[in-house]
């Protein structure tokens, strides 16, 4: 892990820059409709005013003035919060001026600083304007994990989800939810049995019935009786649980382990249902959705069931399923593309590609040692205004053409004022290699 650099600053009164740039942020916000350019100004206002870091503004000073590296890594946690807002802002003007990719860049920039819900919605919603309608469904089931989804949420994901074409919009939070719990393997549906399986009690086992817990047993058994004292314990009792053996012929030891126990579970019969289920003994099964999400727990059967059945049993979007736009094909997982990284030579490229051709010049430039040449067309890609190349990434660029010009000290000072950059470990790496000894 690379060393954080540890700011000597002298004794200087808490700076109320930051006061005054939410208060910016904020009203241009609130007057983005009238007039929305002036607004916009005003929110890029707001950015500038604090786009260098200054530890002192965002925590107390240490012993003599010292920021120690404790205080200054919570300096900088708290000025990555702050300036969160003053992203959002801008790309909120610049979304009622129907500048969407510039909008989405700069929401971007607040959820990887700061969070929240309202921001990953407003994010979703110009990724849709985009027709990266996979990124929205991502980045809005994601979200839900972390708790519940406001209508709007609901409604943008509803969208989404018919734009992509998947069978359920729950499956794919609860797809989100359930991959944050250790121990649950997420399965998507359909989960279909064949004609001949049916339930000893008599009937039919459907998945649409509500939510269904299967125990999926190994012949011999041999760890039936523990295991199947732990689902009594941790499984509510409304749910619905059903035994199932390996095949038809080998359900002995199950069924003597049920009736020793008089445990009143049915056992699913009829040749290649456990097949059909196509999860390995000894597990649990939860299934939910009508059979188009299911999460498979292995013993000890405690807290990891008890997390996909309560999971699994909550409600936030009323739908049909599959959905009236369902695509009929499985759904594709393919992760959305990161953002590009550094390039060979280290600078900073900004937030999505394909690069525009003034970074392919500058990158040329820089390579072929005219660093002055190369600072030329990175000032005039951060004067675009379209989020492209975000503040803090042409800071650290241009300290980088600085240092190779020979001004590291210039370049040293540039460095160590940035604190919002998508590449903060490389701007701490490049401080220690073009800084000067005085730390």
């Amino acid at each position: 892990m690379t060393a954080l650099p540890v700011a000597l600053l002298l004794f200087a009164p808490p700076s109320a820059a930051p006061r005054e740039a939410e208060r910016l942020a904020f009203d241009a916000v609130r007057r983005s409709e009238r007039p929305p350019e002036a607004a916009l100004a005003e929110a890029r206002r707001a950015l500038a005013l604090t786009a260098e870091f200054d530890p002192t503004a965002f925590v107390g000073m240490g012993r003599k003035g010292e920021v120690v590296e404790d205080e200054f890594v919570r300096a900088r946690n708290e000025y990555r919060r702050h300036r969160a807002s003053l992203y959002d802002a801008v790309g909120q003007c610049l979304a009622r001026l129907g500048r969407h990719v510039g909008a989405r860049r700069y929401f971007g920039r607040a959820v990887l600083l700061e969070s929240t819900p309202e921001r990953v919605t407003r994010l979703a919603r110009e990724l849709l304007v985009e027709g990266r309608a996979r990124a929205a469904l991502a980045r809005i089931a994601t979200q839900s994990a972390s708790g519940g989804l406001s209508a709007e949420a609901v409604a943008l994901l509803e969208e989404a989800a018919d734009a992509t074409g998947v069978p359920s919009a729950q499956a794919e939070i609860d797809r989100a939810r359930l991959s944050a719990v250790k121990g649950i393997e997420v399965r998507d549906g359909p989960l279909r049995l064949p004609p001949e399986a049916r339930l000893s009690t008599g009937g039919p086992l459907r998945f649409e019935d509500g939510l269904t817990m299967l125990y999926i047993a190994e012949a011999s058994c041999r760890s039936c009786t523990g295991d199947l004292e732990a689902l009594k314990r941790a499984l509510p009792s409304a749910t619905r649980v059903v035994m199932v053996p390996p095949a038809p012929d080998q359900d002995i030891a199950l069924r003597q382990v049920l009736s020793l126990y008089r445990y009143e579970w049915p056992v699913l019969v009829g040749k290649g249902s456990a097949q059909a289920l196509a999860v390995k003994p000894v597990a649990a099964l939860v299934v939910a959705r009508a059979g188009w999400v299911s999460a498979v727990v292995r013993p000890p059967f405690s807290d990891s069931l008890t997390a996909a059945i309560k999971l699994l049993s909550r409600a936030d979007v009323t739908e049909s399923v599959p959905r009236g736009r369902w695509n009929n094909g499985p759904v594709e997982r393919a992760p959305e593309a990161p953002p590009p990284a550094l390039t060979p030579e280290g600078l900073a490229p900004g937030e999505d590609l394909p690069a525009p051709g003034a970074f392919v010049a500058a990158v040329d430039a820089y390579r072929a040692g005219r660093a002055l040449e190369a600072l030329r067309f990175l000032d005039a890609l951060e004067g675009k205004g379209d989020g492209w190349l975000l503040p803090p990434e042409a800071r650290f660029d241009r300290a980088l053409c600085l240092a190779a010009l020979g001004q590291r000290e210039v370049a040293r000072k540039l460095l160590l004022r940035i604190g919002d950059s998508r590449f903060q470990d490389a701007v701490d790496r490049a401080l220690e290699r073009v800084g000067s000894h005085n730390r």
